[in-house]
């Protein structure tokens, strides 16, 4: 459809969500989850027993545990077990993101495995740049928050399907991201949706920071005094790269986000090269990962 004859979107950001456009709440199993972890006599049992009642969720959550993101010493092929090497808070922030993405139920499959793709990759290559210049942050911490930057696209697509694929057709042509149209258009941002989302369901902090900043515009905006800057720095940096090494932008954007990725990174032409050859490599994993988890 012709983006020009859609009626443009109007929303109340009080009442979206709730009542004109409504979600119903997060499973179960996160709160039940949550509470056994904040409680006094936690137990791994618990929460196993919690997970382990919903089957389609304990596979998604072996699929990811045995991942290149965690990239274990063995495969995992018990809850219990996945508890044990990442611990009880890292199971819960999968959980938490795993329902989040299911909870929203969005209908067209190719869409959303191309949300996986894309969200996935820009995990690993979080990880991977974090490893080499923020070490000291949370690898736990990222993938969730990595995996769930762009979390509002799925709102997007949910509740205004014609501007989604209007929008995407526009990228895809044009080579730009789909921010860019966004912009444009003068269309609600994706990332305002994931925020609105985040706000919603009350996830956690550095989950809607990673919704409301993922860009390279943003970067530019962003304080590195802190933990917290630098890492919202490594979500947009992981974004940037992951989404420069799949060839679907035209070269000035290429161009441009190649520049301020080496200008972020202090990093001169043949360190960026070899950057992005690893991040080739990432590709070929988040490829994998996702005929595994289909």
């Amino acid at each position: 459809m012709d983006i020009e004859k859609l009626p443009p979107i109007v929303i109340d950001p009080k009442t979206f969500l709730r009542e004109h456009c409504t979600l119903p709440a997060l499973p179960e199993v996160v709160q039940e989850v949550q509470g056994i972890i904040q409680s006094e006599d936690v137990e791994i049992a618990k929460v196993s027993q919690a997970i382990s009642r919903d089957p389609a969720l304990v596979a998604q959550i072996l699929k990811v545990v045995n991942s290149a993101y965690y990239s274990l010493p063995r495969e995992i092929a018990d809850v219990r077990y996945a508890i044990a090497f990442l611990g009880l808070h890292e199971i819960e922030r999968i959980v938490l993101a795993l329902s989040v993405i299911n909870t929203l139920a969005v209908p067209d499959k190719n869409e959303l495995k191309l949300f996986w793709h894309h969200s996935f990759l820009a995990a690993l290559c979080t990880k991977h740049l974090a490893s080499q210049y923020e070490p000291r942050l949370s690898f736990e911490e990222l993938w969730s928050a990595a995996m769930l930057h762009d979390i509002g696209k799925l709102v997007y697509l949910k509740f205004f399907p014609d501007h989604y694929k209007a929008i995407r057709k526009i990228s895809a042509e044009r080579g730009i991201f789909f921010s860019d149209v966004e912009r444009d258009l003068k269309l609600p941002a994706s990332g305002y949706f994931g925020v609105l989302l985040c706000d919603h369901w009350r996830l956690p902090a550095k989950i809607r920071d990673a919704c409301e900043a993922h860009s390279l515009q943003d970067l530019q905006a962003i304080k590195t005094g802190d933990a917290a800057g630098r890492f919202k720095r490594m979500i947009c940096l992981g974004n940037a790269v992951g989404m420069l090494s799949l060839n679907s932008l035209n070269e000035v954007k290429k161009t441009e986000i190649a520049r301020g990725i080496q200008t972020a990174l202090k990093c001169d032409e043949t360190r960026f090269l070899t950057l992005m050859a690893e991040v080739y490599d990432l590709r070929m994993q988040a490829e994998g990962f996702m005929e595994q988890f289909g």
